[in-house]
């Protein structure tokens, strides 16, 4: 049998924790800001490709004898080191056994202040590894009205995936339950938020995919408890709502557990492994994995034990009880 471990006593607490974290993320918002990427904002993007010298040339003296020429191994921390604006962003792609850097800058959407861009970034770029080494692949320019309506519809996405768990869980448990899965996922994207604020990870469309990620995931994690609730509520024969509670986490704080940590070893290799966009959307991915787990646990079921802590008797009603045995003497024999 389960130890059954009293979870009713730490709401409070996390509730003030989480409450803490969120006005500091906040503040984070209004101080520094969000660090938007090319996808939010006016700008453009070019993908080069990029030989060293020392590629190049067949005999190394050669190479050696170029010293203005960038002569070491072409990668994506050197091609980043050759700016110095920093709104200006490098990500390596691999196509077909062929590297190549796309090179995001923003820009306030103006023509001249494009075009001026542009030159910079050709500028810093001849002047690492020279201009025979750079060839232009592909470049294009992202207007202020495209960046406003993929904006828009973020948020939009992110609002309509909110409103369908929400009548999912509506339809699956019960208003109170729904509204308390809400509760944990405003959390985890405000807590996401946070984190994204103050070290400044640039929040793109691959952050953004690792927004709703955690949304599905502490959306599953919330549901597997709120099950054990109802089936408790159903089934048990406890007939105080804060006893479910307890028993109902209890019973599935293992599973959760060992699924977040499972998970995090993946989301953690990415984080140390890679760079780039996908290292920022491994930092998000694992801010939102731990903040999904404590969510479930706490912030939901504490929530819905708030919303019902003064219905026992409604309770005791969807209490199963068994059926009485009928006497042998009111058995009929035919």
């Amino acid at each position: 049998m389960k130890t059954v471990k009293n979870f009713n006593k730490v709401f409070l607490p996390c509730a003030l924790l989480s409450c803490a974290v969120i006005v500091f993320g906040i503040v984070g918002i209004f101080a520094r800001g969000i660090n938007f990427g090319i996808d939010f904002v006016p700008g453009f993007i070019e993908e080069v490709e990029i030989t060293s010298a020392s590629e190049k040339a067949a005999d190394t003296e050669a190479a050696a004898d170029a010293p203005a020429v960038f002569t070491g191994t072409v990668n994506v921390d050197e091609v980043r080191s050759a700016f110095s604006n920093k709104s200006i962003s490098v990500k390596a792609l691999d196509s077909n056994g062929k590297t190549t850097y796309q090179i995001r800058a923003k820009s306030n959407g103006n023509e001249e202040a494009d075009q001026k861009l542009k030159e910079e970034v050709s500028a810093s770029l001849n002047a690492k590894f020279g201009a025979e080494n750079v060839q232009v692949v592909r470049e294009d320019y992202v207007g202020s009205s495209f960046s406003s309506s993929l904006a828009f519809k973020s948020v939009m996405l992110a609002f309509v995936t909110l409103l369908l768990i929400w009548g999912y869980a509506t339809i699956r448990f019960h208003w109170d339950f729904a509204l308390g899965a809400i509760v944990a996922l405003v959390h985890d994207f405000l807590i996401m938020f946070a984190f994204i604020s103050w070290s400044q990870v640039e929040f793109s469309t691959t952050t953004l995919a690792a927004v709703l990620t955690i949304f599905g995931y502490s959306i599953n994690a919330t549901v597997v408890i709120l099950d054990r609730i109802r089936e408790n509520i159903k089934y048990g024969q406890l007939k105080v709502f804060s006893d479910i509670i307890n028993k109902s986490v209890s019973d599935t704080v293992a599973r959760s557990i060992i699924t977040t940590v499972t998970t995090l070893f993946a989301s953690i290799s990415l984080l140390v492994f890679t760079t780039g966009s996908i290292h920022d959307f491994a930092a998000v991915l694992t801010v939102g994995l731990i903040s999904g787990c404590y969510s479930s646990m706490f912030i939901s079921s504490g929530f819905i034990a708030f919303i019902r802590r003064n219905w026992k008797a409604e309770y005791q009603n969807h209490v199963h009880q068994p059926k009485p045995k009928r006497a042998l003497a009111e058995i009929s024999v035919e």
